[in-house]
């Protein structure tokens, strides 16, 4: 497992962790923030949890103001459902790599991103970097109906063969397992 510490900063490195459950620890005493697929809980989420660790950090409020700032711009770029969150994210990663630390995500399978700040080591990036490869690939297919139906996957499965539409119950794959529409395949995350 990688280490979880490069999310503490020093002054935390003597934070206990419930070693059943380190990620759960992390969130609830502010080190981790979930945030889901589909958006911020409220407007400005992301950077204000990042002002906060940016100053667990040690670091000046001229930071915090770069963050805010490419936090707004990204999220009032127009872009498809479920890149808002992506974009928020690399946005904010970019505004901190002055100040020498990283947005890190930790991937576990589902589609809530946890997103924590560290400090930006070759380390760190490879460990937690946004841009690190998926496990997992992400097969889309919109149905006849117009529903869209997401398989979430890791790479070492197979493509899905079989399914019905979420909505209208159609078969989507015909009877050698070749989707009846196009599937678009992508790395998850």
């Amino acid at each position: 497992m990688n280490d979880m510490t490069f999310f503490l900063a020093a002054a935390e490195r003597g934070f206990v962790l419930d070693a059943d459950d380190v990620v759960d620890s992390l969130i609830r005493e502010g080190v981790l923030l979930p945030v889901d697929w589909s958006g911020e809980d409220r407007p400005g989420q992301i950077a204000q949890f990042v002002a906060g660790r940016v100053a667990a950090f040690g670091k000046d409020h001229a930071v915090v103001a770069a963050v805010e700032s490419a936090a707004r711009e990204a999220a009032g770029a127009d872009v498809e459902r479920g890149e808002h969150v992506p974009a928020i994210l690399r946005a904010v990663d970019d505004a901190l790599a002055s100040a020498g630390l990283a947005l890190g995500e930790l991937r576990s399978g589902d589609d809530t991103y946890r997103v924590g700040v560290m400090r930006r080591t070759k380390a760190s990036s490879r460990a937690w970097g946004l841009d690190r490869p998926s496990p997992e690939s992400l097969y889309t297919i919109v149905c006849p109906c117009g529903d869209m139906n997401v398989w979430q996957l890791p790479k070492t499965e197979a493509k899905p063969v079989d399914g019905e539409c979420d909505s209208c119950g159609l078969n989507l794959f015909d009877p050698a397992g070749n989707p009846i529409v196009s599937m678009v395949e992508e790395d998850a995350g």
